[in-house]
């Protein structure tokens, strides 16, 4: 009977250290944002020789692209989920390849204010299905939050 405890009580905690990488992680891919919002607020407008709207558009790409493939991997892996991810991952990745080519830097980075709005839906729709945990879900809602403000900050100065 101990031995099925502390088996349990082994596999909690690697459950925990992986909870708590995951949001590290999670909160770790929001400094660039932070960092780049807060050089907009004191009125550099370059940083290594690149413009700041720039570096945050190139990096919000690759960000909304990392999180739509982790909705492709949840997808994968789970049969309760109602909605393409396969699909709706691929067109807002596509979305915003193509106007990060085509738009001014300034209006992606309103397109992707929308479309991190978008993915934390998409991210709340699959914590109601039981597929992720309320601690995922909430380390996401406020990372996001903070990131849209960084950008907010960013686009207004």
């Amino acid at each position: 009977m101990f031995y099925i405890a502390l088996k349990d009580a082994k596999e909690i905690k690697r459950l925990m250290i992986k909870l708590n990488l995951s949001n590290a992680l999670i909160a770790l891919g929001s400094i660039p944002f932070v960092f780049l919002s807060i050089l907009g607020l004191y009125s550099l407008d370059s940083f290594l020789g690149y413009n700041l709207e720039y570096l945050a558009s190139l990096y919000t790409l690759i960000i909304t692209c990392f999180i739509c493939g982790t909705h492709w991997g949840i997808y994968l892996n789970n049969q309760k989920i109602k909605i393409n991810l396969f699909f709706l991952s691929n067109i807002l990745t596509l979305i915003l390849f193509f106007s990060f080519l085509i738009i001014p830097n300034s209006k992606f980075i309103l397109l992707t204010i929308f479309i991190f709005l978008i993915l934390l839906l998409i991210d709340i729709y699959i914590f109601k299905n039981a597929v992720t945990d309320f601690n995922y879900i909430r380390v996401r809602f406020c990372i996001t939050t903070l990131v849209i403000i960084a950008l907010i900050i960013l686009l207004f100065n």
